[in-house]
């Protein structure tokens, strides 16, 4: 599994993402830099639970029928695809990360090790990814339970599918983010999920995943709170200074005014808006924006 992005080679141009009642499927046009066809397939709302590290269980049979009705619909089942998971499927710890060894197999050695006492499972039962090589000598590791991702791994390789990379959806949109020196804090919005990545460098240094009050009032607010705490954190914990750029992934235009309010209160902190242009991915009613997003992020990482 690639959690995050470390591929050199343009990955799948097929993708598919799921949720609560849906199974997403997106599709690369020609120039790989737009999404030229997307299809959707009902999926049980109960079809997965959650446990103390992310993904705890899976339905394989409600996932296997989603999948089956999916495929007909785009005629042929792609070889090769990616999976944007849901964004509480994985868990993050950041660790000490100095003197790990050259090798990976070495490293992962050395990370399950000092992730022991930090998991309520046994470190050999995850599957984790990390970028080496943090400021201030740490570093994000990234992990999900292996078991119930190899299920969903199995289901798409019954239809004929492999998925060569699965990441939770907030790091698949950072791959929509501009190169920036600056340090940035995306913000993803859904209706009832919030997901914060702090990027330092180009890097991911903090990811956390947070469910949103169902009341849009205290949503808003708990959103710029949560906004706050992890700004707070990052600048204190990854040493970041000086100003530090926004970047909101949300469909909804309230939220994103609410965070413009925030900001004017802070110091060097200057609020964007993510949007993808027109044109980069298919109308879909009933599908957040930000779940397309998610699919175009991570058709498109590493794309010419």
């Amino acid at each position: 599994m690639k959690i995050l992005e470390l591929l050199r080679t343009p990955p799948p141009v097929h993708a598919f993402t799921a949720a609560e009642g849906q199974l997403l499927y997106g599709r690369l046009g020609g120039r790989r830099d737009a999404l030229a066809r997307i299809e959707r397939a009902p999926l049980e709302r109960d079809w997965f639970r959650l446990g103390p590290v992310g993904l705890l269980q899976v339905d394989r049979q409600a996932l296997a029928a989603a999948l089956a009705a999916l495929v007909r619909q785009i005629e042929k089942a792609p070889k090769d695809a990616s999976f944007v998971a849901p964004n509480a499927w994985v868990r993050s710890v950041v660790i000490d990360a100095e003197e790990l060894p050259r090798q990976r197999d070495e490293a992962d050695d050395v990370v399950r090790w000092r992730l022991k006492k930090l998991l309520p499972c046994r470190p050999e039962d995850v599957r984790l990814d990390y970028i080496p090589g943090g400021s201030h000598g740490r570093m994000l590791v990234v992990l999900a339970l292996d078991r119930p991702l190899a299920v969903v791994e199995e289901t798409f390789a019954a239809s004929g599918i492999h998925l060569g990379r699965i990441e939770p959806a907030a790091l698949a949109l950072t791959a929509l983010l501009p190169p920036s020196a600056t340090p940035i804090l995306l913000a993803a919005v859904e209706d009832l999920s919030l997901a914060l990545v702090v990027l330092a460098e180009g890097k991911p240094v903090l990811l956390r995943n947070k469910p949103l009050p169902a009341d849009p009032e205290r949503a808003e607010r708990f959103i710029v709170r949560e906004l706050g705490r992890t700004l707070a954190h990052a600048r204190e914990q990854e040493g970041l200074a000086g100003p530090v750029d926004v970047w909101v992934a949300a469909g909804d235009t309230a939220r994103v005014a609410e965070v413009e309010r925030w900001a004017d209160a802070q110091t060097g902190v200057r609020v964007n808006t993510l949007a993808v242009g027109t044109g980069r991915v298919p109308v879909a009613a009933g599908v957040q924006d930000v779940r397309l997003w998610s699919l175009l992020g991570t058709a498109w990482a590493g794309a010419s």
